[in-house]
């Protein structure tokens, strides 16, 4: 209809992992207040996912708490099981996380798997789960990545080398999942101040050589992302299929 915003998600249901605080809480409350009905994904933290999905209520939005360790297969399966039996999915956010701030020589095998299986091989399981629920919708997926991915932070531990395949699996499920007319993106940020970099043991260092390089003038916020999520969610990045979209400042610009 002539007039009507590209960002009205009303009428659509969205799961955002990883929602219980930080980037991706808010990526969920922008897609409620943009009409969508979100699941709101936790492993542990129940009462941050709560604490989520009542700020959702409470500005006039729904959404619906799911749990799971994205480890589980099983649980996995059974997350999307709650969703399917309450209808379809439009939107799936991958923004669940999880790794040690560590040197990668110091990386043990254990603190690898974990790392690789929520942040990369949970997208490829939930993907998988979420397709048949947007069969015939023109769905959404993306993934949350990070300058890791391509550049070497120091004591990032497993992380970037998980992003990194994190990234090949979007490509890989763009191509699949398009003749389905899903649409799969990711989005790397350039630093975001939340709680979680800040235990990083060089944060101050990496946040000033980031304020020095931005060209934004600033640090990034999670609404900075948010905003680049939900423009992929929408018809105008229709045409934008498989891509990892920089969203760092301008920081990846300057040598």
């Amino acid at each position: 209809m002539a007039g009507e915003s590209p960002f009205n998600f009303s009428g659509q249901r969205a799961l955002v992992t990883g929602a219980s605080r930080g980037i991706g809480a808010v990526i969920a409350t922008h897609l409620a207040r943009a009409g969508a009905h979100v699941f709101t994904h936790y492993r542990q933290n129940e009462a941050g996912a709560q604490a989520t999905a009542e700020a959702i209520r409470a500005a006039g939005g729904s959404a619906t708490l799911v749990q799971a360790n994205l480890v589980d297969v099983d649980a996995i399966g059974a997350m999307f099981g709650t969703v399917h039996a309450t209808g379809p999915l439009d939107i799936l956010i991958h923004n669940a996380a999880i790794g040690s701030f560590k040197p990668a020589m110091g990386v043990r095998a254990n603190q690898w798997d974990l790392t690789m299986s929520v942040n990369a091989r949970a997208l490829l399981l939930c993907a998988q789960h979420a397709a048949p629920l947007m069969d015939g919708r023109g769905g959404k997926i993306v993934a949350l990545s990070s300058a890791g991915s391509t550049r070497v932070i120091p004591n990032y531990g497993a992380i970037g080398f998980s992003k990194a395949a994190l990234e090949a699996v979007v490509r890989t499920l763009a191509v699949e999942l398009a003749p389905a007319r899903i649409r799969v993106n990711a989005v790397t940020a350039g630093l975001i101040d939340t709680a979680s970099i800040r235990l990083h043991p060089q944060y101050a260092e990496i946040e000033a050589r980031a304020r020095e390089r931005t060209l934004a003038g600033r640090i990034g916020t999670p609404e900075d992302l948010a905003r680049v999520v939900a423009f992929l969610c929408s018809p105008l990045a229709d045409w934008i299929v498989g891509q990892t979209i920089v969203a760092d400042g301008g920081a990846g610009l300057v040598v």
